[in-house]
């Protein structure tokens, strides 16, 4: 493994550990972290000997930028999240940023079953329906009595840093041990 191998798994690496720690603690992924590693990883496959070039980085930003904007747009999650993987696109390239991103809905799916099994089995049913399963209702206003679904309170069930982080690094193991790195 070459010195410029280890310099982009390690970069890639701790650019996701840093974003699933925030995106836990504070429940975002802020712009410090996401704008200077979209700009190392752009400045990464650019200038180095071995990168990818301006043109493949550029490419995987916008792929994983496009990935979550969708869902943004329709409330399905946060712009931080869409940032993160424009960034390790950046990093990845359109091609390794597909796989990563495929791996994480995956793994952002497997943990999200283990969460509600697990607050089913410690808290009860009851409990995992009302956090992540149904739309609360209040009273009508003006008067009348029917029911109306009140705007869903934002109940994460896990931060999308962490399967992606997860993935990722999955990932990249399995690379350098391939040697395609």
């Amino acid at each position: 493994m070459t010195v410029l191998s280890v310099v982009f798994v390690a970069g890639v690496a701790l650019y996701v550990a840093l974003a699933a720690v925030l995106d836990i603690r504070q429940q975002r992924v802020p712009n410090f972290l996401t704008v200077p590693a979209a700009l190392a990883g752009i400045a990464f496959h650019t200038f180095m000997p071995g990168g990818w070039g301006l043109g493949v980085s550029l490419a995987g930003f916008a792929v994983g930028f496009s990935l979550l904007m969708l869902p943004w747009l329709f409330g399905g999650g946060g712009m931080g999240d869409v940032k993160l993987l424009a960034a390790l696109g950046a990093w990845l390239g359109p091609k390794l940023m597909l796989v990563a991103f495929a791996m994480s809905v995956f793994t952002a799916a497997v943990l999200a079953l283990g969460v509600l099994a697990w607050v089913i089995a410690t808290e009860g049913f009851g409990r995992a329906q009302g956090a992540y399963l149904k739309t609360q209702t209040v009273a009508a206003t003006g008067g009348g009595n029917a029911a109306q679904p009140a705007p869903r309170r934002k109940q994460r069930m896990l931060p999308f840093a962490l399967p992606v982080a997860l993935s990722v690094w999955t990932m990249l193991a399995w690379m350098v041990m391939q040697g395609r790195l």
